[in-house]
This record gives C-alpha cells, structure tokens and sequence, in this order.
C-alpha cells in the first residue's frame, strides 16, 4: 500500500481525520435520503411519469454499483486525496443539477452523476481510515468513523425532512451544501498519498464486473413483479452469468481487479457474507418501518426520519463499543455471532404488527437492529481493511461499498416482494366481510397503497372508509410476516458468516504451520 507521507499533517490535524472522515462517509448516507424524501414531489413538479418515477429512485445506486471499482481503482491509480476531492466536488455539481432541474432528463442525469460520486468518496474515506491511524487502533477507529457518520446522517435526515416539507428544491441544496464544506476542508486533515502510477487498469475486469451488478441489482428489483417475471429473471441471471464469467477472465489476468483467490479465503467471504446480512436486514427495516407509519399511521417524512433515530443512535454507539471490544489478534466471531443474534431477536420483535401499534411498541426492536449491525459491521469492515493486499487496496476496500450496495438493494427487492403477496394472502381472506370477490379488491403494490390514503380515492362509495381499513391491515399483514421471513434470511446468513470465519481461522493456522 502506499505510505502516508507523515511529515506534512501537524498531530491535531491528525486527530481530527477519523471524525472528518466519518462526516464524509455520511454524505452517502444523507443523499439518498434526502433524494427519496423529495421524490414524489420532485416527480409531480417535472412530470415523471411510467417507468420514470421507479427509476429516478433506483439510478443512483445502479451508477455506484457500475463505477464504485473504477473509483477505486482510481484512488490508487492518481491519489486517494484527489479522487475524494474531485468525486464531493461531483456531488455537489449533480444534486445542484437536480435542483434546478427543469425536465426530467436532466434530474435523472444529476443522479447518476451522484451515484459515481457518492461510490468514490465513500470508498476513499472508509481506504483512508487504515493510514491515519496508528497500528492497532484500527477497530476503535472504525468504531468512532462510524459514530461519527451516523451522528451526521441524523442531522442531515432531520433537516433534509423539515427542507423537504418547504420546497423539495430547497432540500436538493443540502448535500451541495455539505459537500462543499468537506472538500474544502479535505486538505487540511486528510495527507497527500502517493500515487501508484505503476498500476495496470483491468479494461475487462471492470466491465465485467460493473455489467454483473448493474444488471443484477437492475433484476432483483423488479422481484416484486413475480419471481417467474421476465423482468427479473433475465437481468438477475444474465448478471450472475457475467459475474462467473469475470471470475473465469480474472483467474489468467495479469492485472487483474484484484486477485480471485481472494474468494477462497475464509476470512474475505465472511467479509462478504456479512456485509450483505446487515444491509438486507437494514433495507428490510428502515423501508417497511417508513412505509408502515407512513401509509398505515400518517407520519410525516420529518417524523420518519425521528422515528429511526434509536436504531440509529444505537448503530453509531454500538459501533464505538464493538470496535473496543475487539482488540488486535482477538478472534471476531463472538462479536458477529452476537451481531447476527441482536439482528434476528430484533426483526423477530416486529412479527407482532398491526395496525394500531404504537411506536413506542418498536423502539426496543430498533434498538437490537441498530445494536446488531454495529456488532456486525465493524469487524466485518476491520475484515476487509486486513485482507486487502496492498497493491489492491483501493480496489477491495471499494468492494465493500459494492457487497453493501447489494445487500440493501437484495433488502429493499425481497421485503417489498414478501409485503406484496402477504399483503394479498391477508387481503384475499378479509374481502368476504365486505361481500366482494377478488377481482374488486385493489391491488395491494406499497406505492400503490400510499397513493390510496393519500388520494382518499379507492373504489368511491359509502364504505371507503371500510376499505381503507382492509388495507391497513393487509399491509400489516405482509409486513409481520415479512419480518419472520427477514429473520429467516439473516440466520442463514449468520451461519455462513460463522462457517467461513472458521474456515478463516483454519486457513491462518495452517500458513502459519506449515
């Protein structure tokens, strides 16, 4: 890897690169936040219509997910510093893009621009962590990065809710805001590194790879048309397909990525496994939580926002225990193993849903959700920091934000799939107390149930209101059982986590007696 040149930072300026660090890593966080809170407002004032509404809600991450390599190889390539300087600066130029966007062509150019951007500088302040600090601080350093962006991202949800309230063009001005701020400041905390100009760029590696994601994460998300829909189907398993055949074509290259025998170590798939267990379970809870008190209850995008704010909280404080817990050369998986179990005690606490629960009600499974990824997501991030060869460092620490983006993309499809057809599973065996048959019974899409309660518009009639009951509790329906089917996933997930950390284990025993 390449050295930080230590002369040039004063030790205060030092100090303050981890917090600073964890300010623009929540930048990731805030902007697709902030985007889907202006969405329908956004969407309503330029005339999106069809297909559009649904992709200006995914483009972003289809962007991060097809450039995040690219970026990081970039990192390495011209300089860790001056590709986070330059992709905030991107940032800060798309979201103004999209405020002052007058069609939707140009909203939706704005967002993939900050889909390449956001990728980049994530990738580059969770790379920059490991050489700011020094040996055997790394996990408490991630602990408190973590904290840190956790902190920003409730600042930054708060007020992007209450500017969204006003003018969602107002709210697109926040991250630009934040952005800039963090660039201009990025010289005086972060040390220059060293370009690496000796590095090859893998033309064929990153294509590969970058088609795989796009064109899974593209296939999964239409999962909630049907697993057996077209749609889904053929985009997820032409993706999976690219993704063999990059592995196949990395194997004989001889520059490749980074090295595929990086897959077969225990350690760097537990990494993975992980890093998909808790985005699945974080998209899974903040989208249906939103979605429930939203559609069913009446919450404000404000109040939504206040509502996560224990899950939260105890994401970013968790992390900072998690990562003093675990002390250098001490083995993880008693942290995961604990991680996986608040994870799962958490989404099992909201199987009881109704409608009329309270949300005092949710608090304690929020608080074992947020305790349950910081348990998680710091070893599973210290994980990636170690098995990253130095010569691919840039490449594999952006891989982690590639495995996130695929775990909550994977959250987000099969949550709203389950919500759907429970939701019509409850929805069937309830009609009769209204004397209808299927056919008159709406059909029960999230999007399309917001739009009912919104609108106050279902069938007509005197029994509207009777109807709008049947659906609240369709939707509770979906939601409880989709929690008990969430917890499922993240179990087996767990297991393989705790497999491949044995596996891991052995691996390192037998290099180190040979």
């Amino acid at each position: 890897m390449n050295r930080i040149q230590r002369s040039s930072p004063q030790a205060w300026t030092r100090r303050l690169a981890v917090p600073y660090l964890g300010v623009v890593a929540g930048l990731q966080w805030i902007d697709p936040v902030v985007a889907s809170m202006v969405l329908l407002k956004a969407a309503n004032s330029l005339q999106m219509k069809g297909a559009m509404l649904p992709l200006a809600a995914s483009i972003s991450t289809l962007a991060l997910a097809a450039t995040v390599l690219a970026t990081g190889f970039l990192a390495d390539r011209l300089g860790r510093r001056r590709v986070l300087i330059a992709s905030l600066w991107l940032v800060v130029f798309s979201n103004v893009l999209c405020a002052f966007a007058p069609s939707p062509g140009l909203f939706l150019f704005g967002r993939v621009l900050a889909g390449i951007g956001i990728g980049a500088f994530y990738s580059a302040s969770f790379a920059y962590v490991k050489v700011v600090v020094e040996p055997g601080e790394l996990a408490a350093s991630l602990g408190i990065w973590n904290l840190v962006q956790i902190i920003f991202v409730l600042f930054g949800a708060l007020l992007g809710g209450l500017l969204a309230d006003v003018n969602w063009r107002l709210a697109m001005l926040l991250v630009p805001l934040l952005g800039s701020l963090c660039a201009l400041l990025a010289p005086f905390l972060l040390p220059p590194m060293r370009a690496n100009t000796k590095l090859l760029v893998d033309i064929p590696g990153l294509l590969s790879i970058a088609l795989a994601m796009v064109l899974f994460l593209l296939g999964v998300s239409h999962v909630v048309d049907g697993f057996t829909d077209t749609l889904f189907l053929l985009p997820t398993l032409v993706g999976l397909a690219l993704f063999a055949f990059h592995y196949w074509l990395e194997r004989s290259h001889a520059s490749p990525i980074f090295p595929v025998s990086l897959y077969a170590r225990g350690f760097f798939g537990a990494a993975i496994v992980s890093g998909i267990a808790w985005n699945f379970a974080y998209a899974v809870v903040h989208l249906q939580t939103s979605n429930f008190w939203q559609v069913v209850q009446g919450f404000s995008p404000a109040s939504v926002a206040a509502g996560h704010l224990p899950m939260l909280i105890c994401f970013g404080v968790g992390g900072v225990v998690a990562g003093r817990l675990l002390k250098p050369g001490q083995s993880l998986i008693w942290l995961i193993a604990s991680g996986f179990v608040f994870l799962i005690i958490g989404l099992l606490s909201m199987s009881g849903i109704q409608p009329s629960t309270s949300y005092m009600q949710f608090v304690p499974a929020l608080v074992l959700v947020g305790l349950g990824m910081a348990f998680v997501t710091v070893p599973q991030s210290t994980l990636f920091v170690v098995e990253a060869p130095d010569d691919f460092y840039g490449s594999v620490t952006a891989f982690r934000t590639t495995i996130g983006q695929l775990g909550f993309g994977l959250g987000l499809a099969a949550s709203g799939a389950f919500v759907k057809e429970f939701g019509l599973d409850s929805l069937s065996q309830h009609r009769a107390d209204l004397g209808w048959d299927y056919l008159q019974v709406p059909f029960i899409a999230t999007e399309k149930v917001r739009a009912f309660l919104e609108q106050g518009e279902i069938m007509g009639g005197s029994n509207q209101a009777q109807v709008i009951e049947l659906l609240r509790r369709a939707y509770a329906s979906g939601l409880w059982e989709t929690m008990v089917v969430a917890a499922g996933v993240t179990l087996v997930l767990g297991c393989i986590t705790l497999w491949l950390l044995r596996r891991g284990q052995q691996q390192i025993t037998s290099e180190s007696n040979p």
